[in-house]
């Protein structure tokens, strides 16, 4: 028994019958459902059982579903415990905890310039120590008691003071507590702060400052 066309519901006899979609088709009814093109097995597109041509081929589109007032609260639940876990967590691991830092080499550097110049380290604040106060007769002469003078206590000796060092290469100052030189310069009334840094005034210039002890050599 000849089957029926799909599209004009007339005999299809097998010389002209075309077998697509499930269903029989006459080749000239083979055609885009939108716009009326005729169609092949290479170029047609099927949707429903029924052919398109590329450009009017239906395109699906996403829907878009509104919550109900169930998932919006399972929502918030979801929210609110999230919120207090990382609470939680902040309070335990977090809050109360003191991270210790070590000093790096320009922060223990800092501190030996600083108590060097009578400057103490107090929780990384610098704290400024005040002179001795000094007493005054009536006649206004300095001393303690009677009017009787008193000679100030001679400085405490440092160890390694009066050092004397010649320079080996130009250095540029890169801090406001350093001093530039030159090759050649000699540097005197030095005093060795650590194994890399020098405090010593410049013969040809007057200034004193840190020196890198790299730089330099004994005279």
């Amino acid at each position: 028994m000849s089957a029926k066309c799909a599209k004009c519901s007339k005999t299809v006899y097998k010389a002209e019958e075309l077998k697509c979609l499930d269903q029989s088709w006459h080749k000239p009814c083979f055609k885009c459902t939108e716009c009326g093109m005729v169609l092949t097995m290479k170029n047609y597109k099927g949707f429903n059982k029924q052919p398109y041509c590329s450009a009017h081929y239906p395109q699906l589109k996403a829907t878009t579903v509104e919550s109900t007032p169930e998932q919006d609260r399972l929502k918030k639940n979801t929210e609110l415990s999230s919120g207090k876990l990382y609470r939680k967590d902040f309070e335990e691991n977090i809050v109360g905890r003191v991270t210790n830092v070590a000093d790096d080499p320009e922060t223990t550097r800092q501190k030996n310039l600083s108590q060097m110049r009578g400057v103490n380290y107090t929780g990384g604040a610098q704290q400024h120590q005040a002179p001795a106060p000094t007493s005054y007769d009536d006649d206004g002469d300095q001393g303690y008691g009677g009017g009787a003078q008193v000679a100030p206590p001679a400085p405490r000796p440092q160890a390694n003071q009066g050092l004397v060092y010649r320079a080996l290469y130009d250095y540029q100052a890169s801090d406001n507590d350093e001093v530039s030189f030159n090759d050649g310069d000699t540097i005197v009334d030095c005093e060795v702060i650590d194994d890399g840094w020098i405090m010593g005034t410049v013969e040809n210039t007057g200034q004193r400052g840190m020196i890198p002890s790299n730089y330099v050599e004994p005279a």
